[in-house]
């Protein structure tokens, strides 16, 4: 009997896992704005959800940095339970040289996570750093990519422009609330 227990738990653990692997995003892009940069790229403004990154123009550099991160066996499993509560705010330029390299990154971490839309806010400046709404401001975002880690509306921690270890040990370190400062701390 309590082989037959032990088999049904990790049956549902594994489930529970995979099905937390799953991205768990709209597949239709929001309406943005939208206007050309300084060097003729498309330059979204405001609120935008991920579907906005799976069009032509930004998987070119999206689908590579999310290709390239590769993701340690046990890393997800271990983390998930750690992302249950928490919610992330992530502000980004698409014409951001710095966004281009680290937001397939984080996305892949986060989809690993099992991190749903509903639980991500995604917000696009432009290449003066601000926005129609002034969102930015509220969150002093001075550096994209932001990736804002929330736990009861109450701000945990923060990864800015860049990985100071790299984006999966700065991620652990966030989770776990273990000591981390983003790379800007100090200023």
């Amino acid at each position: 009997m309590k082989q037959l227990i032990l088999l049904f738990i990790t049956a549902l653990l594994v489930t529970q896992c995979k099905s937390s692997q799953t991205p768990k995003y709209s597949s239709k892009p929001m309406k943005v704005k939208t206007l050309i940069g300084e060097e003729g790229e498309t330059v979204v403004l405001g609120y935008m959800n991920r579907a906005n990154l799976n069009t032509e123009e930004f998987m070119s550099w999206f689908k590579l940095e999310y290709d390239r991160l590769q993701i340690p066996e046990q890393w997800a499993e271990e983390h998930v339970p750690l992302v249950k509560n928490l919610e992330f705010k992530l502000f980004l330029g698409t014409w951001c040289g710095d966004t281009q390299r680290e937001l397939g990154g984080m996305f892949k971490l986060l989809d690993a996570l099992g991190v749903s839309e509903d639980q991500l806010e995604m917000y696009a400046i432009s290449e003066a750093k601000d926005s129609p709404l002034g969102y930015e401001k509220e969150y002093e975002i001075l550096n994209i990519p932001t990736l804002i880690f929330f736990e009861d509306g109450k701000e945990n921690n923060r990864i800015v422009e860049f990985p100071v270890e790299s984006m999966i040990e700065d991620f652990s370190k966030i989770l776990k609330k273990e000591p981390y400062e983003d790379a800007y701390a100090d200023f």
